[in-house]
């Protein structure tokens, strides 16, 4: 067939269309006819005729046809491109069911053209449904999946889901066809769950469950795929589709047929071609009617058997007779060659339009070097006065160096003249501390003096046996007394001027595990014994990944010494208390926290309130009776902990269970 036929055909399609009556079929049909009455003759009226013709395909193929050609006819008058393209779909898709699949071909392909030319998607993607459609006829189920697939694309930016459920059950049919039955299975049901989802309009849900149950049956369900298409059948006679009832019914006869029941298939298979010819659907026709030949075969009734052979091969010549082969051919032959023609304007077009977008990279790219090139006399300039002011800001950045060198010394000074302020406002209460023990060690003295230089007269007089051994026995006791406050005055002050000291130490790597170790030692074995009582248990966890820890041993050592002092005082005040079944322990560990080593000292004695826990690291803040303690070590300890090492120590206790205090420096 020519190019020129092939632009003649539409206008000898709506020249021998049939000028059928159109008859009402739904409350929908009626609605639009209404509608269509009133309508004037203009783009309206041509979208209205072709909503009324889509309602009688199923049931009324030669009404569609003659509607789509009024249709197509006024869209040709009024100039609406797009009414016209798909006036002539629907031309085509009645031509298809009618069997005429060169005439169908052609007209969807000229539909195709039109559509993409006014750029209506809409009218494009049901072309491809329908060229699809006639492929699968064909049986050429890799091209029909090509069709089905544009559709589904532009359905989809369209966002028109039931229509899209209409492309995903075709796409599972094909690939049903081609034995892929898992993308079969998977692709239904991606439609019934469209279907589920947009009930309305139901386009394509007798479709649908046809073809779930057609996947069901290849797959061995057949129980399944029998539900399916009763449910197919229910929703046909609720909709008056006959091309699917006709259809299902032929599914269900080869079902009967596969469950050896010749009787139901045979029933079903006459009632598929009887709805196959009341809407012209050969394809379904030629199926059931070969159908029909094998049974009445296997029934030995030969004049059925003949009947329904020639009406197989009616209908079979219909669709695929020699003719009808050669004009597929080359009408196939003709849209390759048109695409092949289409592809070279293409690639004609973009030659000439990257030739024209080198020419305007040339140009601009010159146009870029030479503002690149004045740009770079602008640099140099800039970077001349650039370097002028550097090196003045760097003149100014070496003053303010040494001024910053100049003011690091003076906080020095201040941080230790503020240190030394602080221990004068500590004075007052070091001296009232001093005065204590100091009148003490003065009374003590006065005391002894009396008795080593008593009055004569009344020594001679009151002199008794054994009195110098008394004078002697409280003399001593006296002596012990200055002794001891003496210790405890010279301890304050010794604790004072360490609170006191500016400077700090050098840092060393040490083995943080021995610096603990050996100062537990110290302490315990400092510590008094006391006489029928058990002897203090120590428990110590020490980390193995401990490596060499950057610290002032000595000081370190003297804040872990305190801590190690204050925990064994508080188990040996517990033990004193007589407490039945009580085990003194004192627990110490090391481990390593992210970039900070840790010490936890734990002991189960006395315990703390959380009032006086919250006083442990003030200056002479003290729960020891007088003479046991300064009130200064724990704060000694702070003070080396978080100042000289800056790190952190706090403590969690609990009165009459325990006390545990941590340490954290970093590592």
């Amino acid at each position: 067939m020519s190019l020129f036929a092939l632009r003649l055909l539409p206008l000898w399609l709506l020249l021998v269309g049939l000028a059928c009556p159109v008859q009402a079929q739904n409350a929908s049909t009626d609605s639009l006819r209404r509608l269509l009455a009133r309508a004037p003759s203009d783009t309206s009226r041509v979208l209205l005729l072709l909503k009324l013709g889509y309602t009688y395909r199923a049931s009324q193929p030669d009404s569609t046809m003659h509607l789509a050609q009024q249709a197509w006819q006024l869209a040709q008058q009024v100039g609406f491109d797009k009414g016209r393209g798909r006036a002539q779909s629907m031309i085509g898709a009645a031509l298809r069911e009618q069997g005429e699949l060169p005439k169908a071909f052609a007209n969807q392909l000229i539909a195709l053209n039109i559509s993409q030319r006014s750029k209506d998607l809409e009218g494009e993607a049901n072309s491809h449904n329908a060229l699809g459609n006639i492929s699968f006829d064909l049986r050429q189920y890799r091209q029909a999946i090509y069709h089905y697939s544009q559709s589904r694309a532009l359905f989809t930016r369209l966002n028109m889901p039931p229509w899209l459920a209409g492309s995903a059950t075709n796409i599972g049919s094909c690939y049903e066809k081609l034995g892929v039955l898992d993308s079969a299975l998977l692709r239904q049901q991606e439609a019934e769950k469209l279907i589920t989802e947009h009930p309305r309009p139901r386009l394509a849900a007798a479709l649908a469950l046809r073809n779930m149950g057609v996947v069901q049956a290849r797959l061995g369900h057949l129980a399944e795929a029998m539900r399916y298409y009763r449910r197919a059948l229910r929703e046909t006679y609720a909709n008056n589709d006959l091309r699917n009832r006709a259809m299902t019914h032929y599914h269900l006869a080869m079902l009967y047929q596969r469950l050896r029941q010749p009787d139901s298939s045979l029933v079903h298979a006459r009632l598929a071609v009887h709805a196959a010819q009341k809407v012209s659907f050969r394809l379904t026709m030629m199926e059931a009617s070969s159908l029909l030949v094998r049974l009445y075969q296997a029934r030995r009734n030969v004049d059925s058997a003949f009947y329904y052979q020639a009406l197989y091969i009616a209908a079979h010549d219909r669709l695929f007779g020699p003719e009808k082969f050669k004009q597929l051919q080359l009408l196939s032959f003709n849209e390759q060659q048109r695409q092949v023609r289409q592809r070279e304007t293409g690639e004609r077009q973009t030659a000439r339009y990257q030739r024209a977008a080198l020419l305007i990279g040339l140009v601009f790219l010159l146009l870029m070097a030479l503002l690149f090139w004045r740009s770079s006399q602008q640099q140099r300039r800039a970077n001349a006065q650039l370097n002028e002011r550097n090196s003045h800001i760097k003149a100014q950045r070496n003053d303010l160096s040494k001024a910053l060198e100049e003011l690091r010394a003076t906080q020095t000074q201040l941080v230790a003249a503020e240190k030394w302020a602080f221990v004068g406002e500590l004075s007052a209460g070091i001296a009232h501390e001093l005065q204590n023990p100091l009148a003490f060690m003065q009374n003590f003295a006065n005391v002894s003096v009396a008795l080593l230089d008593p009055d004569p007269k009344q020594m001679s007089r009151n002199r008794a046996p054994g009195l110098e051994q008394e004078i002697l026995v409280g003399l001593r006791q006296n002596l012990r007394e200055i002794s001891q406050h003496g210790q405890r005055a010279s301890a304050i002050i010794a604790d004072m001027l360490v609170h006191a000291r500016t400077g700090t130490s050098q840092q060393e790597l040490v083995d943080l595990n021995a610096l603990v170790e050996e100062n537990l030692r110290l302490a315990y074995y400092g510590s008094p014994v006391l006489d029928g009582t058990p002897a203090i248990e120590l428990h110590t966890d020490f980390g193995t990944d401990m490596e060499m820890v950057p610290v002032v041993p000595s000081e370190l050592g003297r804040a872990l010494l305190n801590l190690f002092a204050n925990a064994l005082y508080a188990v040996r005040c517990r033990q004193q208390q007589g407490e039945t079944g009580y085990q003194p322990l004192v627990s110490v560990s090391t481990r390593r926290v992210g970039t900070e080593v840790e010490i936890r000292v734990h002991d189960n004695g006395t315990g703390m309130s959380e009032a006086v826990a919250a006083q442990v690291f003030q200056p002479f803040f003290t729960t020891k009776p007088v003479g046991e303690g300064t009130g200064l070590g724990l704060s000694l300890s702070h003070d080396i902990v978080v100042k000289g090492h800056r790190g952190t120590l706090s403590v969690e206790s609990r009165e009459g269970a325990f006390t545990e205090f941590t340490v954290r420096v970093p590592a």
